[in-house]
């Protein structure tokens, strides 16, 4: 690793992946990140080995160190502990994802904490009101589950829908809001 960040970390080599794992209170997350900012956020996992199962599948490097991720870390505790909320201010690197998934994921993005909207409300906003389904493979493709809150993505019903690429983690998907609600009503 060569130079150095100007919050003083090292900087890594371009082109180059890196990965690590952490606890919270929900369990083990694991983040990957760019020269750019982060690239993927795993969802929780209560043993550490299947969040080591999942990192092993991604194409980085993977440090025992978390001092690269320390920011994005401290960001992330916070808001699983009911701390704080806003997770904004981590800088993601989307670069690679198609033009319509970045539009998605900027609208939930902006979605509210402690708030809800449909895949046809992020549609609209898209500017593609009948893109529902594209919204949902959009979320579905969210490698950086939390940070993108694909969790704050309901059906038109007002039921909860898939979570978790793949994964049906729609307990998660619940708890997240709760948290960010009692967050809220506390706030």
């Amino acid at each position: 690793m060569q130079g150095v960040f100007s919050n003083g970390l090292r900087k890594m080599k371009p082109d180059s992946l890196y990965n690590t794992k952490f606890k919270t209170s929900f369990g083990w997350i694991a983040l990957e990140r760019s020269e750019q900012g982060i690239t993927r956020c795993s969802l929780p996992e209560k043993q550490e080995s299947k969040c080591m199962q999942e990192i092993k599948a991604w194409n980085s490097k993977h440090l025992e160190t978390t001092d690269l991720f320390s920011k994005e870390i401290e960001k992330l505790n916070g808001y699983l502990d009911g701390q704080n909320y806003s997770l904004q201010d981590i800088i993601l690197d989307i670069s690679t994802a198609p033009r319509f998934y970045k539009t998605a994921w900027s609208i939930c993005r902006s979605i509210g904490v402690g708030s809800t909207k449909s895949y046809k409300w992020v549609a609209e906003k898209s500017g593609s009101p009948k893109a529902s389904r594209a919204v949902g493979q959009a979320m579905a493709n969210n490698k950086i589950t939390l940070i993108i809150p694909c969790h704050r993505v309901i059906g038109a019903n007002g039921n909860l829908t898939g979570f978790g690429k793949g994964k049906t983690r729609l307990d998660l998907k619940l708890e997240l809001l709760e948290l960010e609600k009692n967050y809220i009503s506390k706030h």
